[in-house]
């Protein structure tokens, strides 16, 4: 099941307003990431606070 609201799509839609990052292909997609076969294309800013927050964890 999808778990995109209004309020998440707004939400994001205002972060992409200001984002800097020029030519975007991923501009005001709903969590700026695609599906593509069985990989994911992300917006390069979330993909780096993604990966940020992933080395950020500490291991079990």
């Amino acid at each position: 099941m999808n778990n995109t609201s209004f309020f998440k799509v707004l939400k994001s839609n205002i972060k992409c307003a200001f984002c800097k990052e020029k030519n975007c292909t991923l501009r005001y997609l709903p969590g700026h990431r695609k599906m593509v076969g069985t990989h994911y294309i992300a917006c390069n800013k979330e993909f780096e606070k993604r990966s940020f927050n992933i080395l950020k964890r500490p291991l079990p």
